[in-house]
């Protein structure tokens, strides 16, 4: 049988069974109900994460960390012991990097209840301690936020760690016999937070700029405010993958300076629109009262000190990259079309230089210079998991880059899910060209998502852009907005302008001199002339009805509105006050959206 991967970073798809019949989803992720966790899993434990490192697999396919863990308590299973390992897909070796959506990451000072499933990776890391896998990927790690007594993970939020949480695992365990391994007491630590913290306004975000920012291309974030300290705490952005309903926590390096009334932060990868935190190093905490907007983002390897751009290059001696179907794949032609409309999306959008080859016998997630599209086999993804990317790059030594390395993308794979059973049956693929509805989850949107890791975009927290972290069931994503162009149009700055680690540049695709989008609208609706200089005409079939435009600079900023006429063929836009450079303007159409891409000059 087989499931979904997506390529390199990715998309969750989220189920919820409600009375609207609904099916959120998101890193191609559906959610399975705790009691069905709780019941397949073998050990389920509490404790934190003390170390963490990566290792290749023993048949050097992939990179895998092993995350050693300080056990709390034992809620279900038979290890007592005071360590366990538990082995998470992807990681850094030796400046090689991997980064495998979705998975669970954990990071040192982790602390929740995990529930794992038995080790299948065959890895020697010089340790005898028992190694677990988490069950259902990153839905089997409930994180704690000791200062608000919550856990998390990405589908549910409880508060009461001791109480609330802790009984439903009992109740679902039919035990009373926890077992204490280690003397730890979450709900001591939230109250003496409580009798600690700073009441006294003493400490607070009094503003922040710019307002509007992108992740994960080193934009700079200035937080003002007072009560900061002169040593330096951390700063918390709502966390993409999980839909802003958890914080992630910026880099050590990532915090350019640190003062009483001023932080100076790159904004991380993994950074969505919401409010931001900073936590001082006295543990005292507070939160901006307004939203900061983050408009795209990129996906950035990391080797835990540092986190890096990368860029593709020309990998196939044509100018990019050949992906390969593997021969399951390409024989379901409803499949295979729907994945070359989504590809060509991106090719013909973009520019991006992505080419498919031969069908190859290939059938498996290695490092293996195959970059396969293929459906999963029996279990080889986790329960839950609708699709995965892994992502492969390799690096050479810069001194003047950030981390004294480059990046380059040296390997991409995707895999898609060809049956839903179990929890997820409940679903099936719309495969297109018709459109999801009810309970179908619709292929083209979740590949050209997928595509979208690919291309080095990460997820964004703004719905109707294909990078939105998730996707509905009857949901149907499948047009390039602006701040998917816009994202894209940075990486293929650096692909095409930009030669790295003795590889010739990217050069552009030659169908993406057809226009954005063009692949879809070139006979429905057009721009002229392109570039612009005072006026921006668009042109439209009669039988079409336009009702708003809006342009957006490259960094997301609206900087025109216009209502269109919708008896007009023709509509003109002023764009004399513009200054010279790439916009992106998002059209209206009737109950669709479409983005193109124009040079003001």
């Amino acid at each position: 049988m087989k499931n979904i991967t997506y390529s390199t970073l990715l998309l969750t798809l989220f189920l919820t069974v409600a009375t609207s019949i609904t099916l959120r989803a998101q890193e191609l992720l559906v959610e399975l109900p705790l009691s069905t966790q709780v019941q397949s899993s073998s050990q389920i434990i509490e404790g934190k994460v003390i170390s963490k490192n990566s290792f290749w697999d023993n048949h050097h396919h992939n990179i895998y960390t092993v995350n050693t863990i300080e056990v709390y308590k034992v809620f279900k299973g038979q290890t007592h012991t005071e360590i366990i390992e538990v082995i998470t897909p992807g990681g850094t070796v030796a400046n090689q990097f991997e980064v495998v959506t979705p998975s669970l990451t954990l990071n040192v000072g982790d602390i929740g209840v995990f529930l794992l499933d038995d080790n299948n990776v065959s890895i020697s890391n010089g340790t005898s301690h028992s190694k677990f896998q988490p069950y259902a990927s990153s839905q089997g790690f409930y994180k704690y936020d000791l200062q608000n007594n919550t856990v998390f993970n990405p589908f549910i939020s409880d508060t009461g760690i001791t109480t609330s949480f802790h009984n439903t695992i009992k109740a679902l365990t039919n035990t009373t016999n926890v077992v204490e391994v280690s003397n730890f007491d979450a709900e001591a630590i939230y109250n003496n937070y409580i009798s600690n913290r700073d009441d006294n306004g003493a400490i607070g975000i009094t503003g922040f700029s710019p307002t509007i920012i992108n992740g994960g291309v080193r934009d700079i974030l200035t937080i003002n405010g007072i009560g900061f300290g002169s040593t330096q705490g951390t700063v918390n952005f709502r966390d993409a993958n999980f839909g802003g309903n958890q914080y992630y926590t910026a880099l050590d390096s990532q915090v350019l300076s640190w003062s009483d009334n001023q932080i100076e932060v790159e904004v991380p990868s993994r950074a969505g629109t919401g409010d931001i935190q900073v936590i001082t190093s006295f543990d005292f905490t507070t939160t901006s009262s307004s939203d900061l907007t983050v408009f795209y983002s990129q996906i950035n390897p990391s080797n835990g000190t540092t986190n890096f751009q990368s860029q593709h290059v020309d990998l196939n001696g044509s100018g990019g990259y050949t992906w390969q179907m593997e021969t399951s794949f390409d024989a379901n032609s409803a499949a295979n079309a729907s994945f070359v409309r989504a590809f060509e999306s991106w090719v013909c959008t973009t520019g991006i230089n992505w080419e498919i080859g031969a069908v190859t016998t290939t059938d498996v997630i290695a490092d293996d210079d195959v970059n396969v599209i293929r459906f999963d086999n029996g279990t080889e993804l986790p329960a839950g998991v609708l699709g995965r990317c892994t992502s492969r790059f390799g690096s050479c030594t810069n001194a003047s880059s950030p981390g004294g390395i480059d990046v380059v993308v040296t390997e991409l794979d995707i895999v898609f899910n060809d049956v839903f059973t179990g929890d997820l049956s409940v679903l099936s693929w719309e495969f297109g060209p018709g459109t999801a509805t009810g309970f179908e989850v619709d292929f083209e949107s979740v590949a050209v998502h997928e595509l979208g890791h690919g291309h080095q975009l990460a997820h964004i927290i703004n719905p109707g852009e294909v990078m939105h972290y998730s996707i509905a069931n009857g949901q149907n994503s499948r047009i390039l907005g602006p701040s998917d162009l816009a994202g894209a149009a940075d990486v293929m700055d650096r692909n095409t302008n930009t030669t790295v680690c003795g590889a010739g540049a990217m050069t552009a695709s030659a169908c993406s001199s057809l226009g954005i989008d063009d692949v879809y609208i070139s006979e429905h609706v057009s721009i002229y002339p392109n570039p612009a200089k005072n006026n921006l005409n668009i042109l439209t079939s009669s039988n079409l009805q336009l009702e708003l435009a809006t342009i957006y600079d490259v960094r997301g900023r609206l900087v025109v509105t216009k209502n269109l006429n919708t008896t007009y063929t023709l509509n003109s836009i002023d764009v004399s006050q513009l200054q010279n450079g790439v916009y992106f303007i998002k059209i209206n159409v009737e109950n669709n959206t479409i983005t193109k891409k124009f040079i003001i000059e």
